[in-house]
């Protein structure tokens, strides 16, 4: 019994760290927190930048894009959304002010999330019509955060028209750090409020 004792001691403490590092939030994620994509639309590159993050009771934000695209507008996505939408809206007008409250952008829902996280497929609408999305693998994105180069944990899942989504691996924050529909945007830069 006392050579029993140290093993289970040594297996709870593996699981701890196990089940502490598969939930591992993410603390950069937070108001005023500025994210930068790039994207590369039909041969017009561009950035996508979204400032004025403000995570209290859902998600609100300013977006812009950069040169040629120069459009601008705002997006409120409710909790509702950011807990159980499946469909998303991945296309932007000018001037848009977007109050989703069965959709999301730039993150997926939790329940999108906690599928592809168990290994589960779940069915979407990435703004083109019903797709099944699978996890693939778990995988390191880069990214410049503060000016440094940093790795992020990402669930790597694909649809079964091709589509392909890289979301950090964050059950409270599951954003799109890269996807692919036909055409690319990937995080480039975070810049967090100090």
């Amino acid at each position: 019994m006392k050579t029993l004792k140290p093993l289970l001691l040594l297996a709870f403490l593996t699981l701890s760290y196990f089940s502490f590092a598969q939930t591992k939030e993410t603390s950069w994620l937070k108001n005023c927190t500025k994210l930068s994509y790039h994207v590369n639309y039909n041969a017009l590159e561009y950035n996508f930048i979204l400032d004025s993050l403000l995570v209290n009771d859902g998600i609100s934000f300013n977006w812009k894009m950069t040169d040629p695209m120069n459009y601008s507008g705002k997006v409120k996505m409710s909790s509702e959304a950011l807990d159980t939408a499946t469909a998303q809206n991945n296309f932007f007008g000018n001037n848009s002010n977007l109050d989703l409250t069965n959709k999301t952008t730039i993150w997926v829902s939790k329940k999108v999330y906690k599928a592809i996280k168990k290994g589960r497929s779940v069915i979407i609408d990435p703004s083109l019509g019903r797709e099944k999305l699978t996890f693939k693998s778990a995988e390191k994105l880069k990214a410049n955060m503060n000016g440094k180069s940093e790795s992020f944990d990402v669930l790597y899942a694909t649809t079964d028209s091709g589509n392909k989504f890289w979301i950090l691996d964050d059950p409270s924050n599951p954003l799109i750090m890269k996807m692919y529909l036909g055409w690319t945007i990937e995080i480039k830069d975070i810049t967090t409020s100090k």
